[in-house]
């Protein structure tokens, strides 16, 4: 398996990753903003706020990502490279 083929397939997933979060994130941050403004805690269950904290902690986590793939930590760069071995295998097996 080809490091350089891992390593442009990793980029390109990682441009993948940026722009579906970019969207989420822009969509879960005006959620928020309207919970914010129009509900009571005190009404919500555990559910609810698990979920409600989970989408704070992407709001505040992605935007440092938004980062072209070589400034990536290397622990981040594996997670791309996951998937990008996984879509080498396709394709190898496929072509």
């Amino acid at each position: 398996m080809g490091n350089e083929t891992i390593e442009k397939l990793a980029n390109l997933e990682h441009v993948q990753w940026q722009n579906w979060a970019g969207s989420v994130c822009g969509d879960l941050e005006v959620l928020l903003e309207i919970i914010a403004e129009h509900v009571s805690v005190e009404d919500l269950d555990l559910n609810h706020l698990e979920v409600i904290e989970k989408a704070t902690s992407r709001v505040e986590r992605w935007p440092e990502l938004m980062v072209d793939y070589e400034k990536l930590s290397e622990e981040m760069k594996e997670k791309d490279r996951e998937y990008a071995r996984k879509a080498y295998e396709i394709c190898k097996n496929e072509f």
